[in-house]
């Protein structure tokens, strides 16, 4: 059986016995209303039977009209409370006890209009007859005591037995529910945890990276559906991790051609295309994190302008090839001249810089640049040796400037004063070169 039927059933079986229980509570419970109702009026009528007990003693002493209306009005009462009693449910013995008490009071009632009438005509009556009557009223009135009494134990003893018979009845029917839920749940939980077990076996095999093995349980249950679900999810598990491992290959495979076209646009976009070195835009960038690490470990830098003196020449007589060649040497040179630490870049057409870092010293910044004024002898194209000047102009963070226009504007001009010194025939300013450089 399935579990879902099982406890299906489990459910409809507590729902009847819980429903049983129910009325049976309501049963208990409408059974001790009637029963605590009749023990109120009987007390009601205790009371009003001592109320008449009491008026019948004044009635005795007095003898007068007042006495005779308060017994009138308390009988009365009484009458009224018997038949509010015998309008209730009640067995035939508690019936029985209810018109003895009935009588009684009608025999009361008899007794009280003859003392009435004796009262209304002014009959003596004798010593004899009073205690008579006394005595007549005296019994009466203990019978309706001993009655109602009988009536009292009788109403208690039954109330109490119902209620014994009820908890009896409840006790059985809870046990009955206890029992059959235990059961049913037992049995169920048992088959649940072997089902269980064999689908973490499964699962625990998956884990462990078999995707061939295939979990075995009975068909038309729950946890069948949930093998045949778990196998068929194995078998495309199987077939996903072909593709993923095919996939991942590929996006691998597709990941290092993109990172190596990255890596060739990042250094096209930092770099000069012609000589491999920094460009001007990549170079403004480091320098200007250069000099905040200077600012911040209190160092000293320079900034070397150079420029080439006879290039435009060997551009114009031999060709933008010849000039291309020459640049390339230069910055290869260049490069072989400098430290690790050190920054080259080109920063226009036939113009360098190069960024040192750091520095403790000028003699350090002078040895630097007599390596870089002779990179510029001897440079081989098409088997003979050019002679390319290199005019240079130094500036010096932080003395000469704080920021990478001020060290650029004085090396700049310092790198014109050279050339100047250079070449006496020199116009004293350029604005083509102001326009590139300021």
């Amino acid at each position: 059986m399935r579990i879902s039927k099982r406890l299906k059933l489990l459910v409809v079986l507590c729902v009847i016995l819980a429903l049983a229980h129910g009325i049976a509570l309501l049963n208990q419970r409408t059974m001790m209303i009637r029963s605590f109702e009749l023990i109120n009026h009987l007390t009601e009528v205790q009371l009003r039977v001592d109320l008449l007990r009491s008026n019948l003693w004044l009635l005795q002493q007095f003898q007068d009209q007042k006495a005779i209306n308060d017994t009138t009005r308390a009988l009365e009462n009484l009458h009224h409370h018997i038949d509010v009693a015998l309008a209730l449910p009640m067995d035939s013995t508690e019936l029985k006890l209810l018109n003895s008490l009935k009588r009684h009071e009608d025999n009361i009632g008899v007794l009280l209009n003859l003392s009435r009438q004796n009262f209304i005509n002014q009959q003596p009556v004798d010593a004899n007859g009073t205690m008579v009557l006394t005595a007549r009223y005296s019994a009466i009135i203990q019978s309706m005591s001993e009655d109602l009494l009988r009536l009292q134990t009788q109403v208690v003893n039954k109330a109490r037995r119902m209620q014994v018979q009820h908890l009896y009845f409840n006790g059985i029917l809870l046990s009955l529910i206890a029992i059959l839920v235990t059961l049913f749940s037992l049995q169920t939980l048992a088959r649940f945890k072997m089902h269980l077990s064999t689908l973490k076996k499964g699962i625990k095999d998956l884990a462990a990276g078999d995707l061939f093995s295939k979990v075995k349980m009975p068909k038309g249950e729950e946890f069948g559906e949930v093998a045949e679900e778990f196998n068929r999810m194995k078998q495309e598990l199987l077939a996903a991790t072909h593709k993923r491992d095919q996939l991942q290959k590929e996006v691998e495979d597709q990941t290092q051609r993109l990172q190596i076209q990255q890596e060739k646009l990042r250094h096209m976009a930092e770099h000069d295309d012609l000589t491999g070195v920094l460009n001007r835009g990549a170079a403004n960038v480091q320098i200007e994190l250069a000099i905040e690490r200077c600012k911040r470990q209190q160092q000293q830098a320079a900034l070397l302008f150079i420029d080439l003196d006879r290039f435009k020449p060997i551009n114009d007589s031999l060709g933008h090839a010849a000039g291309d060649a020459v640049l390339k040497e230069i910055a290869k040179r260049l490069q072989h001249s400098l430290r690790a630490s050190d920054m080259i870049a080109r920063f226009g057409g036939d113009e360098f810089i190069v960024w040192l870092e750091p520095v403790h010293k000028y003699e350090e910044i002078e040895l630097v640049a007599s390596k870089i004024r002779n990179t510029g002898v001897a440079i081989p194209l098409n088997e003979q040796h050019l002679d390319v000047g290199l005019s240079i102009g130094i500036s010096v963070y932080p003395s000469d400037g704080h920021t990478l226009a001020a060290l650029l504007n004085h090396a700049d001009s310092a790198m014109y004063e050279t050339k100047k010194q250079r070449h006496p025939t020199m116009p004293s300013t350029s604005a083509s070169h102001d326009a590139v450089h300021r």
